[in-house]
């Protein structure tokens, strides 16, 4: 049986042998996190409150009926920032696609927001069924609050 002593000098001595190796250096690794599953959501979010900021700019006289609805989009943007991680102050991420312009009748553009909000409220809907449990409040508040938009407008 070994003794401790001879155990520790051939510790010692494997040591020094691996630190006198050249061992090559290898570049720092990177960590690229993956996208937050909610970013398209809060995507088609900040779209759908700018969609109702174009029509209040188109149809000034909607807004005591549309301008809390854009408020709600607006507080569901900043939400969804924060719960991703993002600065709620800093810029967001903007649609890839723009709606187009506001068409020029008012019923036409409260019927496009309408659908709109039927969309949002099948990707909140959506997005609440597949997403973790500490998220489902936030998500299920923001489908609830897209499908009481559906019949305040309807």
């Amino acid at each position: 049986m070994a003794s401790r002593r001879a155990v520790l000098a051939a510790a010692a001595g494997a040591l020094a042998t691996l630190a006198g190796c050249d061992v090559p250096k290898r570049s720092a690794a990177t960590w690229h996190p993956a996208p937050d599953v909610l970013l398209p959501l809060l995507t088609r979010t900040v779209a759908l409150r700018d969609r109702y900021a174009e029509v209040l700019t188109a149809f000034p006289a909607l807004q005591d009926r549309l301008g809390p609805l854009k408020d709600d989009h607006a507080a569901h943007v900043v939400a969804l920032a924060r719960e991703i991680g993002l600065d709620e102050h800093g810029p967001m991420p903007a649609a890839s696609t723009s709606a187009g312009p506001v068409v020029q009748d008012q019923a036409a553009a409260i019927k496009e927001l309408v659908g709109l909000e039927k969309t949002g409220q099948d990707d909140a809907t959506g997005a609440c069924l597949a997403a973790p449990s500490y998220r489902a409040a936030l998500l299920g508040s923001i489908a609830a609050c897209r499908a009481a938009h559906v019949e305040i407008l309807t």
